[in-house]
């Protein structure tokens, strides 16, 4: 395959500093694939010449990204798959561009031993259509009591542990669970809650709750549970990541914990760097997540936390739930909205606003970052870098196209997201997986200048 006349925009290209360190930043240029991987990248201002029967792709106008890693999405294979599974979850993360994605442990039944392990790892074998990297738990049974066989499910391909959906409140039980990961080197990713001080809350404690008579959830639900695992991490040294985190407080523990070298990473979602719990449409059930959303300023902070380096990653939480679920009510729906699709846009579009902050505003190579270099980082995958010899994992984007997500037409099985209706700016046109097609729009097919050959999966 050969693409031609795309923009370069590889996420090495600025620091988070925002200094340039890459001359061709921007610079249009053809990648040429063989096998799987980037064999030829074009000089500055050349163009490379399309040989024999090569499958060409004409990228003018987009931009060649490394392919998006989600650290956080729930697939909802083994027992749930009414809501999602492995095929409808990549095929949805392929049409956002992403080409990795972590799959969280608490499914139905959880991942706590090596069978129902080897049992998703078949599934993802035969079904995904990019690259699935699973979780397995922390506890057996999720219960918080008694340790899984770490070290077998890490032998069999664990890329880390947690009980998400559920903290693991014995900090002695936290504290082995560290342990033994560092002695794996691997990692835990924290779900920061205290259920006691969230209690019944269904939306963030704030005056918006009062005034729909919803019970609220405090901020210092998530930051105290924070608090307290970042103590054991001082403790054992293990390597900790806190998921989703939603708050200005939790935020503040993180830049201390990181300021006293403390092995511990973060990341935020786009709907928590989106909307805030004064945008709730009256009781919109699919509005509703955990952490809920928080405070203009919470939101805020996140955005400048994202931009120094504080919080590591954005990453999707992507949790499908049916109609029927979410039609409960607001208080009994489940928690969680779909993301996967609309996750890169939406977060481009306000983390480089003009009119933010120059403390907050990002540039496009800094927020490229956030969804492949760090997140690779965090979970231990070498860098994905567009260069010759890499992995063939590539998104082509639009930045210019202009376009309304429609939910019901989207890939996930579920319809769970409060962004349905909304106008977009920016679309991924063409997702490669290890050089195969694992998604293109439908403008796409009138760039293929030549069919020969090409290998979709």
């Amino acid at each position: 395959m050969l693409i031609k006349n795309c923009q370069l925009w590889d996420s090495d290209s600025n620091s988070n500093a925002g200094k340039k360190t890459d001359s061709s930043l921007g610079a249009r240029s053809d990648i040429r694939i063989e096998n799987g991987k980037i064999v030829e990248i074009s000089a500055k201002g050349k163009e490379l010449t399309a040989q024999k029967s090569e499958t060409i792709f004409d990228a003018d106008g987009l931009w060649l990204l490394p392919g998006f890693i989600d650290i956080h999405t729930h697939l909802r294979d083994l027992g749930q798959t009414a809501k999602e599974d492995v095929a409808s979850g990549t095929k949805s993360a392929a049409s956002g561009g992403y080409t990795t994605v972590v799959a969280m442990a608490n499914t139905v039944p959880p991942i706590d031993n090596a069978r129902i392990f080897s049992q998703l790892l078949q599934i993802i074998k035969e079904k995904a259509v990019i690259k699935v990297l699973p979780i397995a738990c922390v506890t057996k049974g999720m219960a918080g009591a008694e340790l899984t066989e770490m070290a077998i499910l890490k032998e069999l391909g664990a890329i880390g542990f947690s009980d998400d959906g559920l903290p693991v409140t014995n900090l002695a039980v936290m504290r082995r669970a560290l342990e033994q990961a560092k002695a794996l080197g691997s990692l835990i990713v924290s779900h920061p809650e205290d259920k006691d001080l969230s209690g019944t809350g269904a939306m963030n404690e704030s005056a918006y709750a009062t005034a729909k008579g919803l019970p609220g959830v405090p901020t210092a639900s998530e930051a105290a549970c924070i608090a307290r695992e970042i103590e054991v991490v001082r403790m054992t040294g293990g390597a900790l990541h806190f998921a989703h985190v939603s708050a200005a407080a939790s935020v503040k523990l993180i830049e201390r914990a990181k300021a006293d070298g403390l092995p511990v990473t973060a990341d935020t979602t786009p709907h928590h760097l989106t909307l805030t719990d004064s945008e709730i449409p009256g009781y919109n059930t699919n509005y509703k997540m955990n952490p809920p959303l928080r405070s203009k300023r919470d939101q805020d902070t996140l955005v400048e936390a994202l931009k120094n380096g504080t919080l590591d990653a954005i990453a999707t939480d992507h949790a499908p739930h049916t109609s029927t679920e979410k039609e409960m009510g607001f208080i009994a729906a489940p928690c969680g909205i779909i993301g996967l699709e609309t996750a890169f846009a939406l977060c481009l579009e306000r983390l480089t606003d003009e009119k933010l902050p120059a403390s907050s505003r990002m540039t496009v190579p800094e927020v490229v970052r956030k969804f492949t270099s760090d997140p690779a980082r965090i979970i231990g995958l070498p860098e994905p870098k567009i260069e010759v010899g890499a992995a063939a994992d590539l998104c082509l984007f639009d930045p210019q196209m202009t376009w309304t997500y429609v939910v019901n037409k989207a890939t996930s099985k579920s319809n769970n997201s409060p962004f349905d209706g909304r106008e977009i700016k920016g679309r991924t046109i063409l997702t490669l997986c290890d050089g195969k097609v694992a998604h293109q729009f439908e403008t796409a097919t009138s760039r293929w200048l030549a069919i020969e050959g090409l290998a979709l999966k």
